[in-house]
């Protein structure tokens, strides 16, 4: 079972979203799709006893939330969970499955291992069930995207599904064909990054906090890191350059200039990790320059990360020292948002949360950094556990589920996405950032570029005169003015952008 390593800094907002396996994304399966469907939720609940033998409870719980998904009606399932049918409804009773895993925490990514290995052979054989309806030549486009889908869903590691996901293994998650370019060519980009110089006077950080870091500059990066470790001038360095190599990227996804590099360290941009909360939160007390009091106590208690302002920049707290994938998924997240924000602030929401998923992706082949808890259950509550979690939330998996909705014609429109509030977002307004701003880039770079100068001008332009920023949908317009085509154009072609680069039926039998 593939897990996130990292927790979302504070800064992001965390949400819950309930995702169903059996979702249909409204399209009504065919008579015998439907039926074969139904019968899944045998396979789910063999998968769950797995679980529960295992002692992962709440993988248990999700296999049979999925199994229930499936089958409402399924008999085993609403036994063994302690359901009664009284009348025409099922009523849980006495709960018989535990909410929290009786294991040995340290044994846990070996039990999930074993898990993912028992019931191998018991999605595979459910999702080959389902194949003749993906493959078949009597069914429209629609329902076979529908069998797709739950095919990838039991059993995502299976060649055929990827292929048609156009997506494939990767060490981490899963990679979409359109990852191919920063597969190819990240080191590249990274190696070819300045390095930076060790700082080696006391910095302004350093006097506010009252701690002595390790501390790098490139012409446009400080670094500082407190690692209570030999690795802390080699991270600090590490950190720095990959974050020259994203800030650079997420220009050139964007179209934009090299602007002249700042002259001094207060107008760089200022990134500093430590590896203690006591350190951590003296930092974001200290240094974070955020005004509000109870926000700044929130974030040193309960956060991994922050916005810093007065030098500009984020800290995080990042406690492992075996790897940095996490940490540099959020920074180049963090730049790839800041690079929009730069231009429109915080309005244009979609396109700053896009553009950061878009350059962590580009730049370390992950989504990690999150801004919602999955929470499965409108059936049964799994306490957060996904047992079918298809190819993931990674970019390859989002590119798959706006796939399904333009199928189900369910996609949501720029419109609709630029009027969701940023605490309105959940998995699949995310999905929609993500797809929205590779289709701007791929389709319509120039007039992107074009639209974030005359946002930068008009908000520089409100700043002097002390007037509030553009809305959204002022943004919005903006956007369709400098692209000179009609809102149900632009959204034609994303659905032909979706339908051509996202997933590919296979030949029919």
């Amino acid at each position: 079972m593939r897990r996130m390593l990292f927790a979302a800094p504070v800064l992001l907002v965390l949400l819950a979203h309930q995702p169903a396996s059996a979702d249909t994304f409204g399209i009504t399966p065919d008579k015998k799709l439907a039926k074969a469907l139904e019968k899944t939720a045998d396979s789910c609940f063999e998968c769950g006893d797995k679980a529960k033998e295992l002692g992962l409870y709440t993988y248990a719980r999700s296999f049979f939330d999925h199994a229930l998904r499936y089958n409402p009606e399924h008999r085993d399932t609403r036994k063994v969970m302690g359901f009664k049918k009284k009348g025409k409804q099922w009523v849980l009773e006495d709960d018989l499955i535990p909410l929290t895993d009786k294991i040995n925490e340290s044994k846990r990514p070996e039990l999930e291992a074993k898990l993912t290995e028992v019931t191998l052979p018991i999605r595979k054989k459910a999702a080959e069930a389902l194949w003749p309806f993906v493959v078949s030549k009597e069914l429209n486009p629609a329902q076979r995207m529908l069998a797709l889908y739950h095919v990838v869903r039991l059993h995502p590691e299976g060649r055929e599904a990827q292929r048609a996901a156009r997506s494939s293994s990767a060490s981490m998650w899963y990679k979409h064909a359109l990852d191919d370019e920063g597969d190819t060519f990240r080191q590249k980009w990274i190696s070819g990054a300045p390095e930076g110089e060790v700082i080696e006077d006391r910095t302004d950080y350093e006097r506010g906090c009252g701690m002595i870091m390790e501390k790098r500059r490139s012409p446009w990066i400080v670094v500082h890191t407190l690692l209570q470790s030999d690795k802390g001038l080699e991270w600090t360095r590490v950190i720095c350059q990959f974050a020259d190599a994203s800030r650079k990227r997420t220009l050139e996804l964007l179209g934009q200039p090299e602007p002249k590099a700042p002259e001094t360290d207060e107008h760089r941009l200022h990134y500093t990790v430590f590896r203690n909360r006591e350190h951590y939160a003296k930092f974001i007390e200290t240094c974070s320059n955020i005004t509000d009091a109870a926000q700044r106590a929130e974030y040193a208690k309960v956060g991994y990360g922050a916005e810093v302002y007065r030098p500009y920049g984020a800290v995080f707290l990042y406690e492992r020292l075996d790897n940095d994938w996490s940490l540099r998924d959020a920074i180049a997240h963090d730049l790839g948002a800041k690079a929009v924000v730069r231009n429109t602030g915080w309005n244009c929401y979609w396109l700053v949360r896009g553009m950061g998923y878009l350059t962590s992706t580009q730049m370390n082949g992950s989504t990690a950094t999150r801004l919602y808890a999955v929470k499965t259950s409108g059936v049964i509550d799994s306490g957060g556990r996904e047992s079918l979690p298809g190819l993931g939330q990674c970019a390859a998996g989002w590119r798959f589920e706006v796939a399904m909705r333009v199928a189900a014609g369910k996609e949501m429109t720029l419109a609709q996405l630029s009027k969701h509030r940023p605490a309105d977002y959940g998995q699949d307004e995310m999905a929609h950032a993500l797809a929205y701003t590779e289709f701007m880039i791929s389709r319509h770079k120039e007039a992107l570029g074009a639209f974030l100068d005359s946002a930068r001008a008009e908000m520089g332009l409100r700043i002097k005169e002390k007037r509030a920023m553009e809305t959204s949908e002022e943004l919005l317009a903006r956007l369709m003015k400098e692209l000179g085509v009609t809102p149900e154009a632009l959204h034609d072609q994303f659905r032909t952008f979706v339908n051509e680069n996202y997933a590919q039926l296979p030949a029919t039998e």
